[in-house]
């Protein structure tokens, strides 16, 4: 079943794609990734994250792929910025691999030199919208600094969608940094 989504653009650094629509398929995991990395705009990533369900935890190893959106300070980027500078980070990892260390939920990030250090899966809430959330706390891998934190919701039965937003533990209006995709 495809949904098509009309989610208004909003100001010139959200201006969508001009090719197609944006398109959430519950059955097809590859037509909502190409539709999310090419059709969508910021706009309609960032709303898409804001109204799916918390769902199931991601588990396995799951393919990343990092949406063209990033925000400075809760400012969107404009898309020629924010496209190649996620493509060009995209190069450094493709994967994230969901699994136990110690008997808790724990995430790796997959690089292409290896796995990183990791950090524990968690229910929390939103430090964005306050909603419901899987989070992974990735500041073993920045010397205790928290600079990515991923936040995980359940767009189809296959496809998460997720934001990497800068550390801190309090609640936020000017996140720093992009959004993803898991499938």
């Amino acid at each position: 079943m495809a949904l098509t989504l009309t989610l208004p653009a909003v100001g010139t650094a959200s201006a969508a794609p001009t090719t197609g629509s944006c398109v959430v398929d519950q059955a097809d995991a590859k037509r909502t990734v190409h539709a999310l990395m090419n059709r969508c705009s910021a706009t309609q990533i960032l709303d898409l994250f804001a109204q799916a369900p918390l769902g199931e935890a991601p588990r396995g190893t799951k393919t990343i792929s990092l949406l063209p959106v990033f925000e400075i300070g809760g400012n969107q980027l404009p898309r020629s910025v924010a496209f190649p500078m996620t493509r060009a980070q995209g190069t450094l990892g493709d994967s994230l691999t969901f699994t136990t260390k110690a008997g808790q939920p724990w995430v790796y990030k997959n690089y292409f030199f290896g796995p990183d250090l990791g950090g524990p899966l968690v229910s929390s809430v939103s430090r964005i919208d306050r909603k419901p959330v899987h989070a992974a706390d990735f500041t073993l891998d920045f010397y205790g600094v928290p600079l990515s934190l991923h936040e995980y919701r359940q767009l189809t039965p296959t496809v998460w969608i997720g934001r990497d937003i800068g550390g801190g533990d309090g609640p936020t209006d000017t996140p720093t940094g992009g959004a993803i995709a898991l499938h």
